[in-house]
């Protein structure tokens, strides 16, 4: 059986992660961060995220703009055009 976490489940266990850093070996990733090492890893790191969004960019965008955003505008209304029929299906029963 094959389970898949998420990016949720993901940030969630790298907290949880540095939490046990923290207490068990007295860790600070704000301290790790401002050493030489460190800026050199968040420079590293900038310049990888900036290169796979200059990839990724146009294609993320138009998917939002042209699927996401219409859908949840779509299931918006829908919602909302429930919320009123219920509260007309609810005043007209009680009467």
């Amino acid at each position: 059986m094959k389970t898949e976490k998420g990016f949720i489940g993901i940030i969630i266990l790298v907290i949880i992660a540095l939490i046990l850093l923290k207490f068990f070996f007295d860790f600070s990733i704000f301290e790790a961060a401002e050493s030489p090492e460190g800026q050199a890893t968040l420079s590293y790191t900038e310049r990888l995220l900036d290169s796979i969004w200059s990839v990724i960019a146009s294609p993320v965008i138009f998917i939002w703009n042209e699927v996401l955003w219409p859908l949840i505008k779509l299931f918006w209304a829908t919602f909302q055009a429930f919320i009123a029929w219920s509260q007309n299906n609810l005043s007209t029963s009680s009467n």
